[in-house]
């Protein structure tokens, strides 16, 4: 917070002194103004993070300061520090957001030093949501630019059903961490309309919305290798326990599987190792574990079961649930790219091809083992590294 800065606005300057001795110790610059008019011109010549003011001024009052601070700087968050006991109008500041939170004359030192670290806390909050959201406008425009380059090339070598493959494929991978980043952004928002945000949550949720830019840009640069014929993609090693731990962490954000979804979990120790590309693993897991949930719908038995091992150098993944199954039919069908027994509004079938052209790009294998009504099981083999 030593880059921040607090302006205090009260027309009695015996009050500014006292709050500038009670506030001397902080870590943050202050400011100090006798008038709304003044404390304008200050935001007007440099960046003010937190203003409070009091209500009762000549000339301008404080709501009407507040008013005008929210129109000309709205990323200011607001205070009031007053003596006077309107609380129906305060109350109503407070809930139409012009007011972050409200502090009664004469002062608890250690209370007002707490509303104003919260205060700056969530300025830095807020700030930090921007830079994300921007960075994330940003990405997407560049990933729609590099689509439409990809989509053209793809047009001049192999026509438009070749594309339409292709372009449906990338979608299908970013859809996750997409859903990643806006339900968590979505948290963040929720959480900071409460009276009294978690800030240790809403830091939690913005670092999931980061590991979700991180997934983003991964797979950018995945399609951008995708043209050469010589590239690889960035592998290395992988703790497989690590990539399930935290696929499962971000299904229990939705309350369905958190509590309705018994999850049977058996992770070897020590943690099985793989040799890949970590975010083409992640999205292997990702897609089992979906098509599972989707299985298992309407069913009465729903469980969840997912198992790691090592066994012959080679790291092995079994996801399994008691879904509806799969006919004997169907069963050679699952891995084409065009077919799926899902209605059409919830995939495309591109799930189960994404996840074996990952797999054999690791020199893994997959197979599946399914009875009809009984439940579906996948197991996955990679080089262990």
């Amino acid at each position: 917070m030593k880059n921040r800065t607090v302006l205090f606005v009260d027309d009695d300057q015996i009050t500014l002194r006292a709050l500038e001795q009670t506030m001397q110790d902080e870590a943050y610059r202050l400011l100090f103004a006798l008038s709304g008019s003044q404390a304008l011109d200050i935001m007007a010549e440099e960046p003010v993070d937190v203003v409070v003011t009091d209500l009762t001024m000549p000339e301008m009052d404080g709501m009407t300061l507040l008013d005008w601070a929210q129109a000309e700087y709205p990323d200011t968050i607001r205070m009031v520090l007053s003596s006077q006991s309107d609380t129906d109008s305060i109350l109503e500041a407070i809930n139409n957001g012009s007011v972050y939170r409200y502090v009664v004359k004469p002062w608890n030192r250690e209370e007002l030093k707490i509303a104003v670290r919260q205060a700056l806390e969530l300025f830095e909050i807020q700030q930090e949501k921007k830079r994300l959201v921007d960075k994330l406008s940003s990405n997407t425009l560049l990933l729609e630019q590099r689509l439409a380059r990809r989509s053209k090339q793809l047009l001049e070598i192999d026509g438009l059903a070749e594309i339409g493959k292709h372009v449906s494929q990338v979608v299908h991978n970013l859809n996750n961490p997409l859903q990643t980043i806006f339900g968590n952004l979505d948290l963040v928002l929720l959480k900071l309309s409460q009276e009294d945000p978690d800030l240790d949550k809403i830091i939690h949720s913005l670092g999931r919305v980061k590991n979700g830019a991180m997934d983003l840009k991964m797979i950018i640069q995945a399609i951008q290798l995708h043209g050469r014929t010589d590239a690889i993609y960035d592998a290395g090693e992988v703790d497989l326990n690590a990539i399930v731990r935290s696929e499962l962490e971000f299904f229990n954000v939705n309350p369905g599987f958190k509590r309705e979804i018994e999850k049977v979990v058996d992770l070897a120790e020590p943690a099985p190792i793989a040799f890949g590309n970590p975010v083409q693993i992640k999205q292997i897991v990702d897609h089992l574990i979906t098509n599972a949930i989707d299985a298992m719908e309407g069913c009465d038995s729903k469980r969840l079961s997912v198992t790691t091992r090592v066994a012959n150098e080679q790291v092995e993944l079994t996801i399994a649930d008691t879904g509806t199954g799969i006919d004997d039919s169907d069963i050679s069908k699952i891995f084409l790219p065009d077919f799926s027994t899902k209605p059409s509004d919830r995939g495309t079938g591109l799930g189960l091809a994404s996840v074996k052209t990952a797999v054999e790009a690791h020199d893994g294998s997959i197979s599946v083992n399914s009875q009809k009504d009984q439940g579906t099981t996948f197991t996955i083999q990679l080089p262990a590294a």
